[in-house]
């Protein structure tokens, strides 16, 4: 690998009109500045296949370790993919900390992907975050505003087209948007810096980019580390059975619980039940809150999908209270349901700070290039399932104008002889082990590791151990016997 000092030489010979092109610049953050960071611009197509004219600027930092390396391995820098989509973590101190606890004595590269929020174009779509369920959690209209489903999805849908048609008249070639661009956009950036290969590191959605760079560019990656990963080859299946999949991780908690403690099988003997058990009585007699809005009061309304949405997006803090849970609702007794539903947190002013809305659609939709379904299949899934409002985005695509720019292999699985590292949580019903599982199909030297009792984006000291054991040496066996250091939560009955 070539020395940093000689990417910065680079960046700075380059005439202003090359593209692409890497300058060294302003940090786009203090938080980079403050890390003193190499900060960069790069200059890029924004369709590099057919240049219309627009490029795309996308900050990029430079952090290297702390202390001098010798071995050359360790000299290896690791670049890491942000996911949401469209979270910028550029100005996330803590984040940043975070993964260099985890990639030890290494270079750090990180960057805004095109359309997130410190990049140019910047696809912003505020509005959409005051309906969406991954970023106003349970009390999006969305989830609670009737119980009329079909009035609960136009909430989104309206705010789905609004936001591509402000793209769109913005000027933004919007199929452009994909994680097969970034990864030449990507690839363009280790160019330019001078890298031999890279590590990479992906979280959520960006483990689903680190992904795709090994597909189109393997020959510059020495490893992966695909962080609760989330895959194009596999979200981007029918809404419905995605559903059903994420859903049984409810029942398996269960199932522990039974397991685990005599008294929990005596209170739930029918625990592969309980969970629609549960939904039944919320549907028969809904919970409804009165919360303060501004100057007036609203009511929430939480039917059974509104338990399941809560339940996918908030397991790992509930997962120990679920077996009382589905036994006092079932029961009609709903003195719990306050607290689940978190109302004394509610907020009538929704706002994602971090993010850049229109790039969470641009990518989540793009993405599914010919897959993406019409209104009439998500309607058709709504009416059959109305919990899948809140598995989101799968469905919601059928209002996106468009179908992204992508390979036709895109949505393929991805084969490749490239080590790689899988770490899932517990109790994430997203992105759980069963991604792995498939991948290490055509993926032969893919580890993983699933860290007891956390959800997604899993923090603990296990998670730096094994990630910095992974990058020592990838084609080595890692130790795992570390990922049940967090102790499960004592199970809450009656």
């Amino acid at each position: 690998m070539a020395a940093l000092g000689a990417g910065m030489a680079h960046a700075q010979d380059q005439d202003e009109d090359t593209i692409p092109r890497l300058e060294s610049t302003a940090c786009a953050t203090q938080v980079l500045e403050d890390l003193n960071a190499s900060c960069y611009t790069f200059y890029g197509q924004e369709n590099w296949d057919d240049p219309n004219g627009n490029t795309v600027e996308l900050p990029v930092g430079v952090i290297d370790p702390e202390t001098e390396n010798e071995a050359d391995t360790e000299s290896d820098p690791v670049v890491f993919f942000p996911g949401g989509p469209g979270y910028s973590i550029l100005g996330n101190a803590d984040y940043i900390e975070q993964l260099r606890k985890d990639i030890g004595n290494r270079s750090l590269v990180v960057f805004d992907p095109r359309g997130f929020k410190h990049s140019t174009p910047s696809l912003e779509c505020p509005g959409y975050a005051a309906v969406s369920p991954y970023h106003n959690i349970i009390h999006t209209p969305a989830l609670t505003s009737s119980l009329d489903p079909m009035e609960r999805m136009a909430h989104i849908t309206e705010e789905v087209a609004a936001c591509y048609q402000k793209l769109e008249d913005e000027g933004v070639e919007i199929s452009q948007y994909t994680e097969s661009a970034t990864s030449r956009d990507l690839e363009e950036i280790r160019n330019l810096l001078d890298y031999d290969n890279v590590n990479i590191f992906g979280s959520s959605t960006g483990s689903g980019t680190a992904l795709s760079y090994v597909r189109y560019y393997p020959d510059s990656v020495r490893s992966a580390i695909l962080g609760w990963p989330w895959y194009a080859s596999l979200r981007n299946r029918a809404p419905l059975d995605e559903f059903y999949t994420l859903k049984r991780r409810f029942t398996d908690v269960l199932a522990m619980c039974v397991e685990e403690s005599e008294a929990c099988r005596e209170q739930i003997p029918a625990w592969f039940l309980a969970i629609d058990r549960a939904r039944r009585a919320l549907d028969n007699k809904p919970y409804i809150a009165q919360v303060e809005s501004g100057v007036e009061q609203k009511t929430l309304y939480f039917d059974g999908a509104a338990f399941l949405d809560t339940l996918y997006l908030m397991l790992p803090q509930y997962y120990g209270e679920l077996p009382r849970i589905v036994s006092e609702v079932s029961e009609g007794d709903y003195s719990s349901l306050h607290d689940f539903f978190m109302i004394d947190e509610y907020n009538p002013v929704t706002e994602a700070p971090n993010y850049a809305m229109g790039a969470f659609l641009a990518q989540a939709c793009n993405d599914m290039g010919t897959n993406r379904p019409t209104p009439q299949d998500s309607i058709a899934a709504v009416q059959r399932e109305p919990a899948i409002i809140g598995f989101e985005p799968i469905w919601l695509c059928a209002w996106w104008g468009g179908d992204g720019d992508v390979p036709p292999e895109h949505n393929d699985i991805v084969t490749a002889e490239t080590p790689a590292l899988a770490i899932h949580g517990q109790m994430d019903p997203c992105c759980g082990t069963r991604w792995s599982e498939e991948l290490a199909e055509t993926m032969p030297n893919l580890q993983a590791i699933e860290m007891q009792a956390l959800g997604h984006s899993p923090v603990n000291e296990c998670r730096s151990t094994v990630i910095n054991e992974f990058l020592g040496d990838p084609l080595a066996q890692v130790d795992t016997s570390c990922q049940n250091e967090v102790p499960l939560a004592e199970w809450q009955l009656e």
